[in-house]
């Protein structure tokens, strides 16, 4: 009895630290971003080891280029690159739309701006 309560204990204090040491694969690949104001065609994202990369729909945006991003378990962190400086994107949550799809969130320091589903 005591054994199993020893293991049980285990368990519970390491949950935490497992939690903690995802690496945000979850993010990984290629996005289709909306506008959430409109809805309208925003852009492609790509994300993968650790860099990113942009397209947007609007010919000459400045929100378009590369840059590097920090993986996290909810979601990414753009740390340089067009994303942050041009457009004041920072980061984005990784979230489930209604119907139980994968959704990446891109957000300024105000608000969500782009809402991205996997293609």
């Amino acid at each position: 009895m005591r054994t199993a309560l020893a293991l049980t204990t285990l368990l519970l204090l390491a949950a935490p630290t497992a939690a903690q040491s995802l690496t945000g694969t979850g993010v990984e690949g290629n996005w289709g971003c909306r506008a959430n104001i409109d809805g309208t065609r925003a852009g492609l994202l790509t994300i993968y080891a650790g860099s990113y990369g942009y397209a947007s729909a609007n010919y000459g945006s400045a929100a378009s280029g590369s840059g590097n991003a920090e993986m996290a378990s909810n979601g990414v962190t753009f740390l340089d690159g067009n994303l942050p400086t041009n457009a004041g994107i920072i980061n984005g949550i990784l979230s489930f739309d209604a119907e139980g799809k994968d959704t990446l969130v891109l957000n300024t320091i105000e608000k969500g701006v782009l809402t991205c589903t996997p293609r």
